[in-house]
């Protein structure tokens, strides 16, 4: 019994051994056919192309294949201008404010113009919102006994565009047109409205609403007063082109000549 075991163990050992050196043995290799090897390259056509001749690189196709990416073109924050223009007054029963901020962007210069010069042609736009309110208007009854106080408001808003040409050091001509819409309280016809019983009569004042929507067209020059780059207060001069074709009474520029300090007109 001993030996047959002896003999069965030898046996797997020898087995084991053959398989290690299977495992061990590396797959064959490919052959390559040799191929004879010409004595010189044969010269490529004169007209033919240059990556068709092997070792060359076509330089011209390499430029089309390959573009690198172009950065975008931005805005540039020092053409802009800004005419942040604003107003608040309080007076005897009466309260006033305004905004009409204006921007622009310089969309031609001259090549002669030095660099970081503002000199140019701007291109620009705003809004437009005026409010004035009025307390402790007063009114008469019909018989003169009663007097009562009341408020009244105005509002005006629109817009506009405009061209800009920056001459010299601060002089500018300038070309506006913008559309304003006028909410109004009729202050000159205001009435009195009489309601409740004979006995105990009561009045209510009643203001008639007037709307009306004005162009206008300004052309005129002007002097920054800031003397920044990019902000503008301006002292301008303008005449209305308009003013004869529009109603005057509810024109915020109803004489031809308008002058500015800001967006107030001063006369």
């Amino acid at each position: 019994m001993l030996g047959k075991y002896w003999i069965s163990l030898l046996l797997c050992v020898f087995v084991l051994q053959l398989a290690a050196q299977e495992d061990n043995v590396l797959p064959p290799t490919p052959k390559f056919k040799k191929m004879p090897r010409s004595e010189e390259p044969s010269a490529a056509p004169e007209n033919a192309p240059n990556d068709d001749v092997p070792g060359t690189i076509n330089h011209e196709k390499k430029d089309e294949e390959f573009k690198p990416f172009s950065k975008r073109k931005k805005f540039d924050l020092s053409k802009f201008i800004i005419e942040p223009n604003f107003n608040l007054s309080l007076g005897s029963g009466r309260f006033d404010v305004g905004l009409s901020p204006y921007v622009g962007y310089r969309i031609w210069q001259s090549k002669k113009a030095k660099s970081g010069s503002m000199t140019g042609l701007y291109a620009g736009g705003g809004i437009t919102y005026y409010y004035t309110g009025f307390n402790n208007l007063e009114f008469v009854d019909p018989s003169g006994t009663f007097r009562f106080t009341t408020k009244a408001k105005f509002q005006t808003y629109g817009g506009g565009v405009f061209l800009q040409y920056n001459i010299w050091k601060g002089f500018f001509a300038r070309a506006r047109f913008e559309v304003l819409h006028r909410d109004l309280d009729d202050i000159d016809n205001a009435y009195l409205a009489a309601y409740g019983p004979p006995q105990n009569t009561q009045y209510k004042i009643v203001f008639p609403r007037i709307q009306k929507t004005i162009p206008s067209l300004l052309i005129g020059v002007g002097y920054n007063l800031l003397q920044s780059r990019n902000f503008f207060f301006p002292l301008m001069v303008s005449y209305n082109v308009l003013h004869t074709v529009v109603d005057q009474t509810y024109s915020l520029y109803p004489r031809g000549i308008v002058v500015q300090l800001g967006f107030i007109n001063l006369f």
